[in-house]
């Protein structure tokens, strides 16, 4: 998948979260000298880097990722806990099982599906089919939460929700309006620490 902005420079690096588990956070410099900062915890750097690259769009251009993508159609999130399966991430089947009219809630882990523009596409064939869609915080970590949040806000319709798989300390979220992806770094330490190329 194409980013969103000309890159420059792209340094991914792993780092241990707090609860222990390894995440992998990149940062992109888009050739305007932006930054860019993505993550993931399923450790595929590519999802880390999309993330980045739509990050450094939005920190570039000055607006929320909402902006970037069509306007915010919500400034809060509201989040439940569900253990049905998210939808694997498999785009012919997944069309094929919107057409047969299979879903009522759509329930789409955007770390596994990659990438914003699939999301996005995904969430356009919802629509069309006037279905619902709740965003998968597989480990429910502050991050994941606050990025469902900024790609929910994007997406029409008032019922997108977050999934979490354990109990939440939250029924709701705000969607942040700074000019960037929305997720605050520095809820884990480790972040700072990062020594990054250039």
């Amino acid at each position: 998948m194409a980013a969103p902005v000309s890159i420059a420079h792209t340094h991914v690096h792993s780092l241990r979260i707090a609860s222990g588990a390894e995440a992998l956070v990149a940062r992109v410099l888009a050739a305007d000298g932006t930054a860019g900062f993505g993550f993931t915890l399923n450790l595929d750097a590519g999802v880390a880097r999309d993330m980045a690259a739509w990050d450094a769009l939005a920190r570039a251009k000055a607006v929320p990722l909402f902006g970037l993508l069509g306007g915010s159609y919500r400034k809060t999130i509201t989040a439940f806990k569900d253990e049905l399966p998210a939808i694997p991430p498999d785009w012919t089947a997944l069309r094929k099982d919107i057409l047969d009219g299979r879903h009522e809630l759509l329930r789409i882990d955007p770390f596994a599906w990659g990438s914003v523009e699939m999301v996005q596409t995904i969430a356009a064939a919802a629509q069309a089919f006037d279905l619902s869609i709740a965003l998968l915080a597989p480990n429910a970590h502050p991050w994941e939460l606050q990025y469902c949040a900024s790609l929910a806000a994007t997406l029409k319709g008032e019922d997108t929700r977050i999934i979490v798989r354990s109990d939440s300390v939250f029924s709701s979220m705000p969607v942040s309006e700074n000019p960037e992806m929305g997720i605050d770094w520095t809820v884990e330490p480790s972040f700072s620490k990062i020594q990054w190329q250039r």
